[in-house]
């Protein structure tokens, strides 16, 4: 993989996020370390913009929302981008989100497809991929305290994802006051406070959420089907609506 030295210095469209992603590639991995997904970056390869090629960066380490055997190499470049102050929150926000997706696949595809099997379930590779972001885990919720909101509400669901989890149960505090600051009935606030039902772990209590958000118009899931999926593929709907929307000010 060529270094930010040896990369074309050319002008092309959509530059600006890779070229910070580049910068931090080449610091946080300057020993050559990086994972392949990172050759992208590198690539004299122009994108019409940024979120073109967010789209393609993104895709290329969870394909269509699919873990593969190459999953879980990716994600330690997904964390050390999520974790560096030079790229932009929104962008942050998106590669926290994608984190959480990677995590949760399993659950999720199971709750959504339930109860049959996910044509392009990958087993081996979502568990890889899992544990992947869970070696992650401790370094990205560490950063609660100095993130924005922005950052903050992607950070939640993925402490949700591991609810047994150290890190998880430290942030609670962290949660209730976030969610403290939402009134009732909006997006932040709902999506909030199911993600600290979630990490709490109270099996009635995540059910009643789950049953209670889900008569608002988000699209269900079989009632028969395993309630962490069920919960975790709404809560990665509520995630989706507010980065869509943009609803992810300071409240």
């Amino acid at each position: 993989m060529p270094t930010s030295s040896t990369a074309s210095t050319e002008p092309d469209r959509g530059r600006r996020i890779r070229e910070i992603f580049r910068t931090v590639v080449a610091d946080r991995f300057a020993d050559g370390s990086a994972p392949a997904h990172a050759e992208l970056l590198f690539a004299d390869v122009p994108f019409d913009s940024d979120g073109e090629f967010l789209g393609d960066f993104c895709n290329e380490i969870l394909h269509q929302d699919t873990c593969n055997e190459q999953t879980h190499e990716g994600v330690p470049l997904l964390a050390v981008l999520a974790a560096d102050d030079r790229v932009p929150p929104r962008e942050r926000m998106s590669l926290v989100s994608l984190l959480f997706s990677i995590a949760t696949v399993t659950e999720r595809h199971e709750a959504e497809c339930w109860p049959r099997t996910h044509p392009h379930a990958d087993p081996a590779g979502e568990e890889r991929s899992r544990a992947s972001v869970q070696v992650a885990l401790p370094q990205l919720l560490a950063r609660w305290e100095t993130e924005c909101v922005t950052v903050r509400l992607a950070l939640a669901a993925v402490a949700a994802a591991f609810p047994s989890a150290g890190a998880s149960q430290d942030l609670l505090t962290g949660l209730r006051a976030l969610a403290g600051q939402y009134p009732g009935w909006t997006l932040p606030g709902d999506y909030v406070r199911l993600a600290g039902t979630i990490t709490v772990g109270n099996r009635e209590n995540v059910l009643t959420a789950v049953e209670a958000l889900t008569s608002q118009n988000w699209r269900p899931t079989a009632r028969s089907a395993p309630l962490t999926g069920r919960a975790l593929h709404l809560l990665d709907q509520m995630l989706g609506q507010l980065r869509a929307t943009g609803k992810t000010q300071d409240p």
